[in-house]
């Protein structure tokens, strides 16, 4: 009788692990999906993901919102990795962002993992890896 009550408050107490931010870089319909389906599946997900940013050099998607992150330009990347604290920098390769040599220097200094993706992998496979590299330590 009693065990169905110990592991009822088991579940009930137990610690949810705390989010791994990442930056995504791009929000072209494929960083959107990949985004999108990161946060769907994060209630199952061993190590959830919380999206910090998303990185965009076009002026006028500056300071806007997507799914609810908001959209930084590329100069900022350092400094938004530093201030939360983010794990993991993803970007899909082939994405048309253009993102200066002394910038990646910058992102390079902070030591942040980063996490490049093909285009031709399908988004269960990216997901996958984006999780994977997550929990790395």
């Amino acid at each position: 009788m009693f065990l169905p009550i110990t592991s009822f408050a088991k579940r009930l107490f137990k610690r949810k692990a705390t989010p791994k931010k990442i930056i995504v870089i791009g929000i072209d319909y494929l960083c959107f999906s990949l985004s999108k389906s990161l946060l769907d599946k994060n209630k199952n997900a061993r190590q959830p993901i919380e999206i910090a940013a998303f990185i965009d050099d076009e002026p006028w998607n500056n300071r806007t919102q997507v799914i609810g992150v908001t959209v930084f330009s590329p100069s900022e990347i350092s400094a938004l990795v530093r201030k939360k604290n983010v794990a993991l920098i993803v970007q899909i390769k082939g994405e048309s962002i253009s993102i200066a040599d002394n910038i990646w220097e910058e992102i390079h200094k902070t030591k942040v993992k980063q996490l490049t993706l093909e285009q031709n992998q399908d988004l269960a496979a990216m997901q996958e890896m984006v999780y994977e590299t997550c929990l790395e330590k």
